[in-house]
C-alpha cells in the first residue's frame, strides 16, 4: 500500500488546485464579456446594415422615378399675344369652335417640328405640349373687332375658352393693360423653363418685339440656347432681321398665325375736343421723328451731327421772369414752383413756347442715333409715359436720363399739332422753331414749323404760366 503524501505535500497541492480554479473563473469570466460585447457590437452592425438596406431601395426608388419623369419630355410654346395674330379664318369660326382648331394646329405644328429635328418618335399619344398665350384681353379684343377679325369684344372670351379646352395643357392669360405686364410675365416663365431638365424645346412666339433681344442675348452661351427656337410669324421683315444675330433656331407657324402683324393704326391722343386743337395727325409725326424736313439747308452735311442751336436764353435758370426771381412771400414761391411743374409757359401775348433744356452732346446723339437704328423709341411711352398704342411697334425698352434727355430734344424738333395755343401739360412736341435765333429767319422753305405758324413767336421770355387744359379737353 502505497504510502500517503505528507500534510505540507496535500497543503501545496491544494494550494495548486484553488490557483488553478481562480485562473479558470477568470478566463470564463473574461470570455463572457466578450462575448457580450461582440453580441452587443453585432446588433449594431446588423441595424445599421438595415438601415442602409433600406436606404438604398429607397433611393434606388427614386431614381427610378426620376429616370421615369425625366424620360418623359416636354416641349413650351411661349406666344405674346399682343403681337403674335392668329389666322383670321379661326376667328371668324369661333362660333364652330375656332379657338379648338387654333388649339389642334399648333399642337400639330410643334410636333412636326420636333419630328423633323428627330426630337420626336412617330408615337406622340403621350407627349405634352404647354402653351401659354400672354396678352392684354381687353386691348387685343378691340384691335380684333377694329380690324374685322371679330364682330364683338365678347367673341375673344368665346374664342379663348374653346383654345384652352381644345388641348390640356393650353391657356391664355390675360396680363391687363400696359405693355410691359404681359411682357415680364413671358420672361419669368421663360426664365424658369430654361432651368427645367425636362424641358425638351422652348418656342418663343416674340419677334414682333425687338424689346426681347437684349433678353434673349443673355442665353447666347448658355447651356438652355440649344432648346431655344424662336417663332418668326406675324412680324416684319425688320424684327425678323433684327433677331438673325441671335444663335437660335427658327421656324414658322404658318397655319396658325398671321404672317404679318395685325393691320391696325395705333391711335395717339386726340386733341380735337379742345378749341382750336387740331393734334398730330397719325403716329408718324408721334415716333418718326428722324425723317421729318425740318433742317435748314445751310447746316445739312453729310459729315456731322445737326443739333439744333440754342434758343434765346429764358432766364439764368428756369425761363421765370424777373419779376417773378425778386424777394417774394414764401407761400408765392411755393405756388410759382407748382406752377412750373403742372402749368403751362406762355409769353406776353399768350403764345406757348418751351422750357430750355441742355442740348445733347455728339456723343450723346451718336448713341442715340445708334440705338434708333434697331428699333425706334416711344415717344408717348418714355417722355409722357401713358402709350395707349395697342401692340406699339416702338421701343419700350428702358433708357437712362441722359438717351430720356437726346429724345426729348428730338422731339421738340416735330412741330406740335395745336401750334401756340397748345395747354397740354406734357405735351412733347416742339412750340418754338429750334433753328430761329433772336431776329434770324429759319432759311428752310419746307420748315414744318411755318405750317403751323409756330415761326411768328419772337418773344421767349416766360411771362406767366397758365392752368393745363383739362384732361376731357385732350
Amino acid at each position: 500500500m502505497a504510502g500517503l503524501p505528507n500534510l505540507q505535500g496535500v497543503e501545496s497541492m491544494l494550494q495548486g488546485f484553488r490557483a488553478t480554479d481562480i485562473q479558470r473563473e477568470q478566463l470564463l469570466q473574461h470570455l463572457a464579456q466578450a462575448l457580450f460585447e461582440a453580441q452587443k457590437e453585432l446588433r449594431t452592425v446588423q441595424s445599421d446594415l438595415d438601415d442602409e438596406r433600406h436606404t438604398r431601395r429607397e433611393w434606388k426608388r427614386k431614381a427610378e422615378e426620376a429616370t421615369t419623369a425625366v424620360e418623359r419630355k416636354y416641349s413650351v410654346v411661349l406666344i405674346d399675344g399682343d403681337g403674335y395674330i392668329f389666322q383670321k379664318a379661326l376667328y371668324q369660326a369661333v362660333a364652330t369652335s375656332g379657338g379648338s382648331k387654333a388649339a389642334n394646329d399648333l399642337y400639330t405644328e410643334v410636333v412636326d417640328h420636333l419630328k423633323e429635328q428627330g426630337l420626336l418618335s412617330s408615337n406622340t399619344s403621350n407627349y405634352d405640349v404647354v402653351v401659354n398665350v400672354y396678352a392684354n384681353k381687353v386691348g387685343l379684343a378691340r384691335a380684333l373687332v377694329n380690324a374685322g377679325y371679330l364682330d364683338h369684344p365678347a367673341q375673344l372670351d368665346q374664342f379663348f375658352y374653346s383654345f384652352s379646352q381644345g388641348q390640356r395643357l393650353f391657356q391664355f392669360i390675360d396680363c391687363g393693360p400696359g405693355k410691359e405686364r404681359a411682357d415680364a410675365k413671358l420672361r419669368d416663365t421663360f426664365r424658369f423653363y430654361t432651368e427645367n431638365v425636362q424641358c425638351q424645346q422652348i418656342f418663343l412666339a416674340v419677334t414682333h418685339d425687338n424689346g426681347y433681344i437684349a433678353e434673349l442675348d443673355k442665353y447666347r452661351y448658355s447651356p438652355a440656347q440649344p432648346k431655344i427656337v424662336l417663332v418668326h410669324q406675324s412680324s416684319s421683315a425688320r424684327s425678323v432681321q433684327a433677331y438673325a444675330s441671335l444663335p437660335f433656331k427658327t421656324t414658322a407657324f404658318e397655319t396658325v398665325f398671321q404672317p404679318l402683324p395685325l393691320n391696325t393704326t395705333p391711335k395717339v391722343q386726340a386733341y380735337s375736343n379742345a378749341p382750336g386743337f387740331d393734334g398730330p395727325s397719325s403716329e408718324y409725326e408721334v415716333a418718326h421723328y428722324e425723317e421729318t424736313e425740318l433742317t435748314p439747308p445751310a447746316s445739312r452735311t453729310s459729315s456731322s451731327i445737326s443739333v439744333p442751336p440754342k434758343l434765346t436764353p429764358v432766364s439764368a435758370s428756369i425761363g421765370i421772369p424777373t419779376a417773378i426771381k425778386s424777394p417774394t412771400p414764401p407761400a408765392e414761391k411755393l405756388t410759382v414752383a407748382l406752377d412750373v411743374k403742372t402749368g403751362i409757359p406762355i409769353n406776353r401775348i399768350g403764345q406757348r413756347i418751351d422750357l430750355k433744356i441742355r442740348p445733347p452732346s455728339a456723343s450723346e446723339m451718336a448713341q442715340f442715333e445708334k440705338r434708333i437704328k434697331i428699333q425706334k423709341l416711344c415717344n408717348e411711352h418714355h417722355l409722357r409715359d401713358n402709350c395707349e398704342a395697342y401692340n406699339c411697334r416702338f421701343d419700350h425698352s428702358r433708357i437712362d436720363n441722359i438717351m430720356k434727355n437726346t429724345l426729348r430734344h428730338k422731339a421738340r424738333t416735330i412741330p406740335c399739332g395745336n401750334g401756340q395755343k397748345c395747354r397740354v401739360r406734357d405735351c412733347f412736341f416742339g412750340h418754338v422753331c429750334p433753328w430761329i435765333r433772336e431776329g434770324n429767319e429759319c432759311g428752310n422753305p419746307k420748315c414744318a414749323f411755318e405750317a403751323k405758324k409756330l415761326h411768328d413767336i419772337r418773344d421767349l421770355q416766360v411771362d406767366r404760366f397758365v392752368p393745363a387744359a383739362p384732361p376731357a379737353a385732350y
